[in-house]
């Protein structure tokens, strides 16, 4: 939409003579109809007010239909206020181009159909850093999975599997707990910045979402879960399959704001970011005694990729084209799965090497039989295991054990400012908690990563 912004702009400089000329081609018709029903405001203006129309030249605009007299187009404004007025303020503005068969209207066509979604570059929310980055790389990143990357869903799950108090997120917004299971930004927040998006990515639940919110992207993810649908069981959070659940409401709300057309459009060009597993191997196979009974541990690594792979299928058939899957971390040297000597345990890193190779050959055959190239396996193992072996190396002094109480068991209620005081610097620490790594670690991981693997899905 920049570009339509600056074709007006360019249009406008070319002097008086062609201006009337252009005056002449276009009539440009704007109609505000509220999304509550029966009241509405039309207005005509010349094609010399394209520049003043600031509010539509921040979303999508999109071929709404072809009539007899030229195309008319269509976008979404909004009124001002929050919440539940912001979307009743909504209001869909239609722009129809008269006479367009006129030759200076080509080059302005040519330019307003470049992409759907480039507006949302100009959305605000959540203190995007698309300002200082550029347009979006994308126009919105939807995540799914587990702690790593929920940013407060299991705040509106009944579940002990939370982290919506103190001493949780101290280095955020001032210290307000959010639900994100570090102390401070998490990898969605990261690579949402990173993308030109925004800084913080709400949770889907339990969150006021504007309509700003779901069309720049939100976390599904809910943390403790699992591929396995028994991992989710264990801890009582939302399964996999309730994520994709909530993606499917998620695209209907979509719909109504930018209209389906639009809505597929920026679901097809949005990045999804899965990462799940780790869950599966640390907190269910190794712990709980069922899986064990069911499967050697080569067996449950067959049946998470198995499962990992439909859940990129039920994502492919919902739209997604642009999918990054994380493998595992090296799940022996997180602190709470250590050995009672403090060393690495080899069995859970083993099983995590393991998934990983695995999973990336998956991968590659879910490219072909997709015919989709821009499915990408992530590998997080080696950067990660690079940090806790070498801590020294990226500005550490700890990571055999978090900034939390202890660092060895504390995690989610255990770590609470009650009963688990905090290190001093925890920019000195690869984990926050007993499980979780710092926002410092999470920085260095997605800035390793970003280049070496989701640059090349965009």
């Amino acid at each position: 939409m920049w570009l339509f912004r600056l074709a007006c702009k360019w249009y406008l400089s070319m002097g008086k003579r062609t201006l009337g000329s252009l005056a002449n081609l276009f009539q440009v018709q704007t109609k505000m109809v509220r999304s509550a029903g029966d009241r509405s405001v039309a207005g005509v203006h010349r094609a010399t007010d394209l520049t003043d129309w600031a509010p539509c030249c921040r979303r999508p605009l999109v071929l709404a239909s072809r009539e007899p007299k030229g195309l008319l187009l269509q976008s979404t404004c909004h009124g001002g206020g929050s919440g539940s007025d912001r979307r009743q303020q909504a209001a869909v503005v239609r722009i129809q181009l008269m006479g367009c068969g006129g030759s200076a209207a080509l080059p302005l066509l040519a330019l307003a159909f470049v992409s759907p979604w480039q507006a949302v570059a100009a959305a605000a929310g959540n203190g995007t850093a698309a300002a200082a980055g550029g347009r979006p790389r994308v126009p919105a990143l939807l995540v799914f999975g587990d702690s790593i990357v929920d940013t407060g869903n299991n705040n509106a799950v009944l579940t002990l599997t939370r982290s919506d108090f103190r001493p949780y997120g101290k280095d955020l917004n001032g210290g307000v707990p959010t639900g994100r299971f570090s102390n401070g930004r998490i990898p969605t927040d990261l690579l949402a910045s990173r993308l030109g998006l925004k800084d913080l990515v709400p949770a889907y639940l339990g969150t006021d979402l504007t309509d700003d919110d779901l069309l720049t992207g939100v976390s599904f993810a809910s943390a403790g879960t699992g591929y396995d649908p028994l991992t989710s069981t264990l801890v009582a959070v939302l399964p996999m399959q309730e994520e994709l659940n909530m993606f499917t409401e998620y695209r209907e709300k979509l719909a109504g704001i930018v209209g389906e057309e639009a809505a597929a459009g920026i679901v097809a060009e949005s990045l999804f970011l899965v990462c799940a597993g780790t869950d599966d191997i640390a907190n269910n196979y190794y712990l709980a005694p069922v899986r064990p009974l069911q499967y050697d541990i080569s067996a449950y690594v067959d049946f998470l990729v198995q499962q990992a792979c439909d859940f990129m299928k039920q994502l492919y058939q919902q739209g997604a084209r642009r999918i990054a899957i994380l493998g595992l971390p090296p799940v022996g040297c997180v602190p709470s799965q250590r050995t009672l000597a403090r060393d690495c345990d080899p069995a859970r890193n083993r099983a995590a090497r393991v998934f990983n190779s695995r999973l990336q050959a998956a991968v590659a055959r879910l490219q072909g039989e997709l015919r989709c190239q821009r499915i990408g396996y992530v590998d997080i193992y080696d950067v990660l295991r690079d940090m806790i072996a070498d801590p020294c190396k990226y500005g550490f002094d700890v990571s055999t054990r978090g900034c939390c109480g202890t660092g060895v068991f504390e995690v989610s209620l255990l770590c609470n400012q009650l009963t688990a005081a905090t290190c001093p610097d925890d920019r000195k620490y690869v984990f926050w908690d007993s499980f979780h790594p710092t926002e410092r670690a999470y920085e260095i991981i997605v800035d390793y990563l970003f280049p070496r693997y989701v640059e090349k899905l965009l």
